[in-house]
């Protein structure tokens, strides 16, 4: 199944980026740079909704927009559960 959720990402004064779903409890991460954590949402994206969805845990309408705090950006970020089973055969 695919999803979008929008994420909260917060720089950090190191150049680190922590990432947070509002919309999904205890969905968070970070990455040492942009890039990495963009890379990191998706991953922990897919791993929520994947728990979610094995556990028939109701899964939550995303938000089209969200607050934000000075300095906070949003971004969407897209997800696979299918793919990530197949990448990840340890969590079916």
């Amino acid at each position: 199944m695919k999803y979008v959720y929008p994420a909260v990402f917060t720089p950090e004064e190191n150049g680190q980026f922590s990432v947070n779903f509002p919309d999904l409890e205890s969905c968070y991460t970070c990455g040492d740079d942009l890039g990495d954590a963009l890379y990191m949402a998706e991953d922990v994206l897919a791993m929520t909704l994947v728990s979610y969805e094995n556990n028939s845990t109701p899964i939550p309408t995303p938000s089209k927009k969200l607050s934000l705090e000075d300095g906070e950006f949003q971004n969407f970020i897209v997800c696979d559960t299918d793919s990530y089973r197949k990448q990840n055969i340890f969590i079916h």
